[in-house]
């Protein structure tokens, strides 16, 4: 089973799997620097889980480009958050066809422990920043909680990894970002790099 097939196979009950403390996503939204107008990408969106923090703080002005490559997932999505300034995008984040130099942020929240490639997404990703731009990679759990759930979870992601921060931070330096903000402790894990 690969990872497509395996998040769309769970999608309609990912809400219930998956704890997500409100407090913590409202925090990662506020540290990633969302203003109104802004325009973030949403990498790995799953079920929309940051898309409703992300919207508030940019407004009906910004837009949000939500991708996904389990179908199943963005339709749980599309269901939760009707919002006219969301776009969904099926597709996988390496090859996807999206515009450089665009986005004010990309949120990469619950998600990167599935890049197979990660210094080569963290590259990709800073090319569609625009100079300024924030990457955030970001969990509402510690890393160490992160990386035994994989481990104890399906086949097809019990392999999947949480780098320590300074790994994911010498990520964002090769890919010419300069991170400032790294929490790594017993409650989130948050690294942000910017342009």
């Amino acid at each position: 089973m690969n990872h497509r097939e395996f998040f769309n196979e769970v999608a309609d009950k990912w809400d219930q799997m998956c704890n997500h403390d409100e407090a913590k996503l409202r925090y990662i939204a506020r540290a990633a620097g969302i203003s109104q107008g802004d325009c973030v990408l949403d990498v790995g969106t799953g079920t929309g889980v940051m898309i409703p923090y992300i919207h508030e703080m940019i407004g009906d002005e910004g837009e949000i480009t939500a991708i996904d490559l389990a179908e199943k997932m963005l339709e749980v999505a599309k269901q939760k958050h009707p919002f006219n300034n969301v776009r969904f995008v099926l597709g996988d984040i390496y090859d996807v066809h999206l515009p450089k130099n665009h986005f004010d942020v990309i949120m990469c929240y619950s998600v990167f422990p599935h890049f197979q490639d990660k210094p080569k997404v963290v590259s990709r990703m800073a090319g569609l920043l625009k100079p300024g731009g924030r990457l955030v990679i970001a969990h509402s759990q510690s890393r160490k909680a992160i990386n035994e759930l994989h481990t104890k979870s399906s086949d097809a992601v019990n392999n999947d990894d949480l780098p320590e921060a300074d790994v994911i931070e010498g990520f964002m330096k090769e890919a010419g970002l300069e991170p400032f903000l790294t929490i790594d402790s017993e409650e989130m894990f948050i690294v942000i790099g910017k342009k």
